[in-house]
């Protein structure tokens, strides 16, 4: 039977004062403050991205399927996703199927990838739409073997699943159509409405949100103000068949370029309105660190959460700042899992790796994933970041209220050392820690007693979180 050490561990309610204030030369202390309030989490998104296009032997790949189960039970159950991006590429409206092709192994990845975004309008008039014109057999099967799953996974834990669907049209490899959606928004409301009553009739599902367009620089047309255009008339088309999503933007690369075109969307009468979510990626972006106060700045006016929503290599220092700097309230990294060979790199593209051993190939961790699933595990949807302050530049906390009333405190470490805290709500904690060589450590409960401390021991440079079992 476990022991319990009211108070703490080495601290007691009734100790005065000023020695619950006094600290070891080594010792950080933080301090929790529930009265202080700041966003609420919407979730930790990935995108429905595995090995399916295997580029190097340019084919389509359906190896991951027999795996799909302990690959997303993991994502769900070890890392903590609890939101999913999947996407619809602008050459959906086409009247040849493509990805269809692709998948029956008709055409490799290479000319599948050349009618990526080859928009061919269905008819003349963007208030008909011709069934014929628009092909969702790739969103079926990312509904079908990802997001269904998924879904299941979460309600069986008593949570829901966040779906983003978002919309491609990066500059075309080959064909741009005859077409362009960014210049017609009506044609894009169109295709946009098309596409949910397609999820609603076939699969049952309403997409949560819709991400407007995707990383805006690596495209022809999509600038702030046709940004806002076209979720004008995204918004009416949908509102006018039933739906009701969330709208995200502007989704740009660099986190810098954000403010410059969510300000753009703005001058579109209605559009920030009209958005939820004010995204942003990190990449090729040096300033990020100072513009993610612009980012929290412009949020904050119109009523708005900020959203971190891609950065391939992202790691857990940057969603520290993104939680504590840019308030954000969602995260992503980016896709499920690949293949690793014994050649190639963890670039920190996806949270989880099929890697080959000697004794066959084996799903693990990716490397950036150790340190994130910290945070992902235990802050979970409807969290509200409260106040959580330290005396160690070395040791930086946040801390979140769950919905269900309990609290977690993740505190990242720049060197090995005690950590004592306080303000704590009175409960049962658990502490768990993650270094360079050790992943998800659990240290003995403990029960805190009202006015009490808790103290723990990062022994390395890594991210340890107190988390309450249960309320009181």
């Amino acid at each position: 039977m476990r022991s319990k050490v009211v108070a703490g561990l080495v601290m007691l309610a009734g100790m005065a004062l000023t020695g619950a204030l006094l600290s070891a030369p080594d010792e950080a202390v933080i301090t929790v403050d529930p009265r202080e309030t700041h966003q609420t989490i919407k979730g930790w998104e990935v995108t429905a991205r595995l090995w399916e296009t295997n580029k190097r032997e340019d084919r389509f790949d359906s190896s991951w399927e027999k795996r799909k189960d302990e690959i997303l039970g993991r994502l769900v159950n070890e890392l903590g996703i609890n939101r999913v991006r999947i996407e619809i590429k602008s050459g959906i409206e086409n009247p040849i199927d493509y990805w269809a092709r692709f998948r029956s192994q008709q055409i490799g990845y290479t000319e599948y990838r050349q009618h990526y975004y080859e928009k061919i309008n269905d008819n003349d008039d963007p208030n008909v739409a011709s069934k014929s014109g628009f092909q969702f057999s790739m969103l079926d099967y990312q509904v079908e073997n990802i997001v269904v799953p998924l879904a299941k996974l979460l309600e069986s834990r008593g949570e829901r699943l966040y779906v983003n669907l978002t919309y491609v049209d990066f500059v075309p490899v080959a064909d741009r159509g005859n077409l362009s959606h960014a210049l017609k928004p009506e044609e894009y409301a169109e295709l946009i409405h098309a596409a949910f009553d397609h999820l609603k009739r076939r699969h049952g599902l309403v997409p949560d949100a819709l991400g407007i367009t995707l990383e805006p620089e690596n495209t022809e047309h999509w600038r702030g103000r046709q940004i806002g255009a076209a979720l004008v008339a995204a918004a009416k088309r949908l509102r006018q068949a039933g739906f009701t999503p969330e709208f995200i933007a502007p989704s740009t690369t660099a986190a810098s370029a954000a403010p410059v075109y969510f300000d753009e969307i703005a001058k579109v009468p209605g559009a920030a309105e009209l958005m939820s979510e004010f995204s942003y990626h990190r990449y090729r972006d040096s300033s990020v660190k100072d513009v993610l106060p612009e980012i929290a700045k412009r949020a904050k006016k119109f009523g708005l959460r900020s959203a971190m929503l891609e950065h391939v290599g992202g790691n857990m220092a940057e969603l520290h700042a993104d939680l504590t700097v840019a308030n954000a309230s969602a995260w992503q990294q980016y896709g499920i899992a690949a293949e690793l060979r014994m050649s190639d790199k963890d670039t920190g593209g996806h949270y989880y790796h099929l890697e080959s051993t000697r004794g066959g190939p084996v799903l693990k961790m990716a490397e950036r994933s150790r340190g994130l699933a910290q945070y992902f595990r235990f802050i979970r949807a409807g969290a509200t970041r409260i106040g959580a302050a330290s005396n160690s530049a070395d040791h930086r906390p946040v801390a979140f209220k769950n919905s269900n009333g309990t609290h977690v405190v993740v505190v990242q470490g720049d060197r090995e050392g005690t950590i004592r805290f306080l303000g704590l709500p009175a409960g049962d904690y658990e502490t768990q820690y993650t270094t360079a060589t050790e992943t998800a450590v659990k240290v003995a409960a403990v029960d805190v007693a009202p006015g009490g401390t808790l103290t723990a021991r990062l022994p390395a440079r890594g991210v340890v979180t107190v988390y309450q079992r249960n309320a009181r």
